[in-house]
């Protein structure tokens, strides 16, 4: 389940949150995640689209873009739904945890849309199973997460010192020392942007790809998104570094 110290997270730190995003002050976002999901973002004219963990409604707008009128979004945080509902007053927003059954018909939508939430989660398969039962036949999900890679790595954060590291050393006739752990799946306890603590979950990649499956999904893409190129010269050093190494992951999945 998701702790609720998550819910706790956001609450109490929302308007950092929201300042962060819209003020374009992160480059994760600005200049990798959005763009990416916008790229693979269907022509939603006339569909019926259910937003999960949608936050303080930044996405909206991206699916409105494409043509979506009917929304309907969710999320666990009181504070950003708030926000959500005074910024896009048409839409329906509801606080609710995307591990409950949603209070849907089967089959109530034709897309579903998830940016950076199910690592939150300690279990994907019960919440896969449950989109997949809001979803129309031939219906799609997107969403993105944390890739393995770069948040299964040992992390050390605080005054001039930011790293990532992820292999090992092996001194000859030493014991091996070994950085970040891969193939475990944990919750971690973060702090992101100086001051607001989050937990969420590493999972490796083949927990994530048999939950898919076995949730009943097609696998219709799998992206490792880049920096856009204005990242190169707008966010140097966020460039530098994942142009090489990748931040998020993205999955477009299809309701046989």
């Amino acid at each position: 389940m998701i702790d609720k110290n998550v819910a706790n997270s956001y609450n109490q730190d929302a308007a950092q949150w929201v300042e962060r995003l819209r003020s374009g002050n992160n480059p994760a976002h600005r200049f990798l995640e959005k763009p990416a999901m916008f790229g693979k973002l269907p022509d939603l004219t006339g569909q019926s689209v259910f937003c999960v963990g949608c936050g303080s409604a930044e996405e909206i707008g991206m699916l409105q873009a494409k043509g979506a009128q009917h929304i309907h979004a969710i999320d666990i945080s009181e504070s950003l739904i708030q926000v959500a509902r005074e910024t896009y007053p048409s839409v329906q927003f509801d606080v609710r945890s995307m591990e409950e059954r949603q209070p849907f018909q089967d089959g109530a939508f034709d897309f579903i849309y998830s940016s950076l939430t199910l690592h939150y989660a300690a279990s994907w398969l019960q919440i896969l199973c449950e989109m997949r039962r809001l979803l129309k036949p031939g219906g799609r999900m997107l969403f993105s997460t944390h890739h393995p890679v770069k948040w299964g790595s040992e992390v050390t954060r605080g005054g001039d010192l930011d790293m990532f590291r992820m292999g090992y050393e092996r001194p000859v006739g030493r014991p091996p020392t070994v950085f970040g752990d891969y193939l475990g799946t944990r919750r971690i306890l973060d702090q992101w942007f100086g001051s607001m603590t989050v937990e969420y979950y590493h999972r490796p990649l083949e927990p994530i790809f048999r939950d898919i499956l076995d949730a009943g999904f097609l696998l219709l893409d799998f992206l490792e998104p880049r920096p856009t190129p204005e990242a190169e010269t707008e966010a140097p050093s966020f460039w530098a570094i994942h142009s090489r190494i990748p931040l998020f992951m993205i999955f477009e999945l299809g309701n046989p």
